[in-house]
């Protein structure tokens, strides 16, 4: 039996890959769900046809969409913080105050709060690797078959090639249709300043293709689809389960994997705290970096011992256009990123910079309210956020802070301590984006709001990993090219701890596709083909 370690994209994308090569496997998680009442609200919503039937009557209690922590607000799934909550058995994370770094013990992982988007790594963002774009090209286009790709061709498909499976993309409101405009009859000018622009590309089945009703354009994405359009990865392990070949056992927490001359023994504990143990032909680790930095640091007695996660940082900002757009608030449009935008700057370094620029939602209204307090009154709020776009940036993680990473006993139990390690080029590089933007205004017909500019805690936008990377010739702290730590051969790293850097462009598509890969390679290593 193959064992698989948690249930996110990378672990379901690895299980599917194993069972496809005809392995047997079983999934172990902590598969932390949504509560019934809330699902229930959801799954009524998700048989209404009709928009102000969906806004008029969703209803999930306070504080439906953001929940207050640090500089950026966590986002909620359905009005519920399940996907962060701790799972009985769990180790203690203590973390400084400048960091926000989430694992998640839920069915599904950190999928139930994702933005559903998706790019592809460049080349020259993983010029570190010990693997090319190349090589995980045809990984990409194997998750793009069960996957949603809703993306369409434009300007930015010479620098990421679409996968070969799409989806219709979804349809953008009129604010974004403005600003795309304006980029599209000024594309010369700004691609010669390093500027690419296309349409977002979303892991969401827009049009109901895979069996589901389509989408409405009801606003609510943000609060959680009603109908599941945007991809979660507990939609692909049912479907997994469903087919056969493949088992879930939920309600463990895994502690530590050690290995025999033949097989893999998982050590976990059970929600009621009874120890238990897996023996596995081959274990594969995709408990997410977080955790699964803590469970290779208890399996390798490395206590008291800082590894360093490696971080894409994350900033926000508006963009505010000459012109707006009318009735935003009242027109039906999706409300994830819209556009995206990649910059291309030697003055910014050797490595794409990544924005996700959002039109209006009620996440832009709220924070209007919060900055303007009792001026709001005196602006016409209707005409202002027809102008307002907000901006998500991420940098590099060679422009980014590290986080500092060492397990501690601490009594029965275990503490994972994380602190922040600054890099002193992250903000000023931040501030010459802005500055390059604001030169770019009357391209644009838009320019940015620098002093509403926020740059969040490092971990905030969930974009790490790297605790363990992928080395040629591994040493120790090092995983091989199959993601096994130096001394293992039958434990398998997939999620994004194996990641030697970070690429600013998003992270899920290539942690499912390298998860992909080292599945279906590693089904064959016992039959001889491969070492």
């Amino acid at each position: 039996m193959h064992y698989v370690i948690g249930s996110g994209p990378a672990g379901v994308a690895c299980a599917r890959a194993l069972a496809a090569s005809g392995r047997p496997v079983t999934i172990l998680d902590a598969g932390h769900l949504l509560e019934a009442e809330r699902e229930g609200a959801r799954s009524r919503l998700a048989h209404r046809d009709h928009y102000d039937a969906i806004a008029r009557e969703r209803n999930f209690g306070p504080g439906a969409v953001l929940q207050k922590q640090g500089a950026v607000p966590r986002k909620l799934a359905f009005g519920s913080d399940y996907p962060y909550r701790k799972a009985p058995g769990a180790a203690n994370v203590a973390q400084s105050t400048d960091l926000c770094v989430e694992g998640s013990y839920a069915r599904g992982g950190l999928s139930n709060v994702w933005g559903g988007a998706i790019l592809p790594y460049r080349q020259s963002d993983i010029a570190d690797w010990p693997i090319s774009a190349e090589d995980l090209h045809p990984f990409y286009n194997l998750v793009a078959k069960f996957l949603p790709v809703a993306a369409e061709p434009d300007d930015l498909e010479h620098l990421f090639p679409l996968a070969t499976e799409l989806s219709p993309p979804l349809r953008c409101g009129a604010q974004s249709e403005r600003f795309r405009r304006a980029l599209a009859d000024n594309k010369a000018r700004l691609n010669a300043a390093g500027v690419y622009f296309g349409a977002s590309r979303l892991a969401v089945d827009a049009h109901g293709v895979r069996g589901q009703a389509p989408c409405i354009y009801c606003g609510q994405c943000l609060h959680g689809c009603p109908r599941e359009l945007i991809y979660t990865s507990r939609h692909g392990l049912s479907d997994l389960c469903a087919r056969g070949g493949v088992a879930y056992r939920s309600g463990v927490v895994v502690k530590s994997i050690e290995e025999r001359a033949d097989s893999s023994i998982i050590r976990a504990v059970a929600f009621d705290g009874t120890p238990c143990s897996f023996e596995a032909k081959r274990a594969f680790l995709a408990a997410g970096p977080l955790h699964s930095t803590e469970i290779l640091l208890r399996s390798l007695g490395l206590y008291d011992h800082a590894v360093h996660l490696r971080d894409s940082q994350y900033f926000l900002f508006p963009l505010l256009q000459f012109t707006g757009a009318k009735d935003v608030s009242s027109e039906r449009q999706h409300t994830l990123a819209q556009t995206f935008m990649e910059i291309l700057d030697a003055g910014l370094g050797d490595k794409t910079v990544h924005l996700q620029i959002y039109a209006y939602n009620d996440h832009i209204s709220r924070l209007l309210d919060e900055k303007l307090g009792r001026l709001r009154r005196y602006f016409p709020g209707g005409a202002l956020l027809g102008r307002l776009l907000l901006v998500q940036g991420y940098l590099h993680s060679s422009l980014s802070a590290t986080i500092a990473t060492s397990l501690h006993a601490c009594g029965k139990s275990d503490e994972l301590r994380l602190n922040r390690v600054e890099n002193p080029q992250t903000k000023p590089k931040i501030m010459r984006l802005l500055s390059k933007l604001a030169g770019l205004s009357w391209p644009m017909r838009a320019f940015p709001v620098a002093p509403l500019l926020r740059i969040a805690e490092a971990g905030r936008g969930f974009h790490f990993g790297g605790s363990f990377p992928m080395a040629r010739d591994p040493g120790p702290g090092q995983t091989d090219l199959l993601g096994r730590p130096f001394g293992f051969r039958r434990l398998h790293v997939v999620d994004a701890t194996v990641f030697p850097s970070i690429a600013a462009t998003t992270i899920t598509y290539t942690a499912m596709a390298n998860a992909y890969r080292i599945g279906a390679r590693a089904a064959f290593l016992d039959e001889g083909s491969l070492q």
